[in-house]
């Protein structure tokens, strides 16, 4: 479960940063919010305390999926914009 959530949680938050700052202050951001997201995710689901190494894993989920939510989140949207339009004849 810690998982999806961890890949919804950098799937919007790549998409929602990806036109907000600068390109530094939005590497910043991206790096701080997945570390506190990932160590969250992982306090959360009890993992922690079992397996102390899976904090890594769960940060490293958060930033791929950051950013594909910056980068290939848009992209499929507006393929599926293209694709759900009615055709004009």
């Amino acid at each position: 479960m810690g998982e999806l959530v961890a890949w919804g949680l950098g799937l919007g938050l790549g998409y929602t940063v990806r036109n907000m700052l600068t390109t530094r202050g939005r590497i910043a951001l991206v790096v701080l919010a997945a570390v506190v997201l990932g160590a969250l995710i992982t306090v959360l689901s009890g993992e922690l305390w079992q397996e102390p190494w899976l904090v890594l894993v769960d940060i490293a989920q958060v930033l791929v999926a950051a950013l594909l939510g910056a980068f290939a989140l848009p992209y499929a949207l507006r393929m599926a914009k293209g694709m759900l339009r009615p055709a004009s004849h």
